[in-house]
């Protein structure tokens, strides 16, 4: 699950191809927007390593978008 987006109580998060929204008094203090989130004994709880996991993907694949292939 990924923090899509915080609006006044609530995260507005993705849950595959579902948003929902959580009540920021359920989730940790401080989180924010791209967080991953994971449930572990009843409770939300922010997936620091899972998120730069992501963040490392995502601008791989950027990277790899945007390369001039150099054909010499």
């Amino acid at each position: 699950m990924v923090i899509d987006r915080i609006e006044g109580d609530y995260a507005v998060v993705e849950n595959g191809d579902t948003m929902i929204d959580i009540p920021l008094s359920e989730l940790p203090e401080n989180v924010r927007e791209g967080d991953m989130l994971v449930i572990s004994h009843g409770k939300y709880i922010v997936n620091n390593k899972a998120a730069d996991e992501l963040k490392d993907e995502l601008s791989a694949r950027l990277d790899n978008l945007f390369k001039r292939k150099n054909y010499d």
